[in-house]
């Protein structure tokens, strides 16, 4: 099923994706999240028959031409239903005070602050595929949503890329792990534990004297601690 038009995906119309889905007896697959770009042309789901057996002309038809209405372009992102819309806005700010020609990780530190307040929010929500079910429970819609790895790199990924070389940065985004880790569910760990071993080895490998080092390794282990379940006073601070 190919989008109609080019453009940032602002909304999808769940209700009429689920009636679409029903009436002709498939289940349908949005595969682009809001926030993402769409070209024209190009596939943004598929569909597939409930019953196994192959769609009717008619049937694909329909869905071709009723799927992509419900999936809503626009000229730039939104945060009606993009979730990862305002972690973006903070990232592009932390990274673009990282830049050789700004050098303020201070402002860097501050949006950090910010993002972890968020991905705290997000944590205690429902993340990752969206499901839509028929009266009998049964799935007829997928929405694609980003899940809690994804919006950890988006958060991180560049900060420690830029900041490497500045203790305060990474500091800051040891601290945003062991937060997300205390508010998050024992489920969501294993990407918070991904983020932390790619933090780790920005530390070991960085330009960073013994004092830096060590103060860091510490926050880094102030992390395990937080998915254990446990926070010692004074660490982080």
């Amino acid at each position: 099923m190919p989008a109609d038009t080019s453009g940032f995906l602002t909304h999808v119309d769940e209700a009429a994706l689920l009636n679409t889905a029903i009436e002709t007896d498939s289940v349908v697959l949005i595969d682009r999240h809001p926030g993402s770009s769409l070209i024209a042309g190009t596939p943004l789901g598929a569909a597939w028959p409930r019953s196994g057996e192959p769609f009717s002309p008619d049937t694909r038809t329909r869905l071709a031409e009723e799927v992509p209405e419900a999936v809503r372009t626009g000229t730039e992102r939104t945060d009606l239903q993009d979730v990862a819309f305002g972690l973006r806005q903070l990232t592009d700010i932390a990274a673009k005070a990282l830049s050789p020609g700004v050098n303020d990780p201070t402002t860097a530190v501050h949006a950090l602050s910010h993002s972890s307040a968020l991905l705290c929010e997000m944590v205690r929500r429902d993340l990752g595929p969206r499901l839509l079910r028929d009266d009998h429970q049964r799935v007829r819609v997928v929405l694609r949503r980003p899940g809690l790895s994804d919006l950890l790199g988006l958060a991180v990924d560049q900060p420690l890329r830029y900041g490497a070389g500045e203790p305060a940065v990474l500091a800051r985004i040891a601290m945003l792990l062991r937060e997300v880790a205390w508010c998050g569910a024992p489920g969501q760990h294993p990407p918070i534990t991904a983020a932390l071993a790619r933090l780790r080895s920005v530390i070991d490998t960085g330009d960073l004297d013994a004092t830096e080092r060590r103060r860091l390794t510490g926050l880094t282990e102030s992390v395990d601690e937080a998915l254990a379940g446990r926070w010692a006073p004074g660490r982080g601070d």
